[in-house]
């Protein structure tokens, strides 16, 4: 017979234990609630938004721990894809960070027919949601984030572009996971769809050929808003795309382009990008060393066409 001795007292580790059992992500209150996506857990500097870890307006950028979860998890961190800083007012996002990582399995992933999807802590005040990315509720206002009609309903050429891209997923569930509208920015079709398509499909090299080598690789990708330029009179058309890495081993790099059917992509080091005067002083991994770019980018690159 169990005595109400012992009966208390595994109610009390029961009661501790989901005390201290992570919650589902959600949008969070700070950057460093979901820092696992930044190279050493240090957050971008960005004038005015971002600065020494901390957002001066957050109720204008919130912290989104991207959440997808494709069946039963028992571990919700597992769970936990990326980070994003969202702008509820131009309804884009700042950036999206996460750690690149080598493709789980021979399969090839599939991004035919993966739905796009919204964040529901970002409008929806009292949900009931776990904290997961879900499909909009046609029932719903969406005040604070952009919508498919957004895209769908207008006579101008805009892709929903990735910042995350899908081509830099490690698995079909965080493939899956990029396709939310809180990762997606207006981007002129002709460059989303080939040379910033391509710069991703370089950047991917480099980061392939780092991480076999047992090298960490994390990486920023953001959007610089326009002054008044908007799709559908609700979501920023972003003015300019930067998109930044930095591997455990030194080797880094950035590139950036205007959003536009004409301007080339531009490579440099991460100190080039910061002072870009289109990107306003950007840092994106900020303390780390800025390596001779070019030196080290080519030689890898060389050394893996010489094999």
């Amino acid at each position: 017979m169990t005595s109400l001795k012992t009966k208390n007292i595994c109610f009390l580790a029961a009661f501790l234990f989901l005390a201290i059992v992570p919650t589902l992500a959600k949008v969070v209150k700070e950057v460093k609630d979901c820092n696992q996506f930044l190279y050493q857990g240090t957050p971008p500097e960005i004038p005015d938004i971002l600065e020494g870890g901390k957002i001066p307006d957050n109720n204008r950028y919130k912290v989104i721990c991207q959440t997808y979860e494709d069946g039963p998890n028992p571990n919700p961190n597992s769970n936990q894809r990326y980070l994003t800083v969202y702008d509820t007012k131009n309804r884009i996002p700042v950036f999206s960070a996460y750690e690149y990582k080598e493709k789980e399995g021979s399969e090839k992933l599939k991004k035919d027919g993966v739905p796009w999807k919204i964040e529901p802590q970002l409008d929806e005040a009292h949900t009931q949601n776990n904290g997961n990315m879900k499909e909009e509720d046609s029932n719903t206002d969406y005040n604070n984030q952009a919508v498919n009609a957004d895209y769908t309903k207008n006579d101008r050429r805009y892709d929903r572009g990735h910042l995350f891209p899908a081509s830099h997923a490690s698995s079909q569930e965080q493939l899956d996971s990029t396709f939310t509208l809180t990762n997606a920015v207006p981007q002129v079709d002709t460059f989303n769809q080939r040379r910033w398509s391509i710069m991703e499909q370089c950047m991917k090299c480099i980061l392939d050929y780092n991480i076999k080598r047992d090298k960490g690789c994390f990486v920023v990708v953001g959007a610089q808003p326009s002054d008044n330029n908007n799709l559908n009179n609700r979501v920023n058309i972003p003015s300019m795309m930067w998109s930044a890495f930095y591997c455990a081993n030194g080797v880094s790099g950035a590139y950036w382009s205007k959003n536009d059917a004409d301007d080339t992509v531009h490579e440099g080091s991460l100190e080039d990008l910061k002072n870009n005067a289109l990107t306003k002083g950007i840092d994106v991994f900020p303390g780390q060393p800025y390596v001779n770019y070019l030196k080290d980018i080519f030689a890898a690159m060389g050394r893996l066409i010489t094999g």
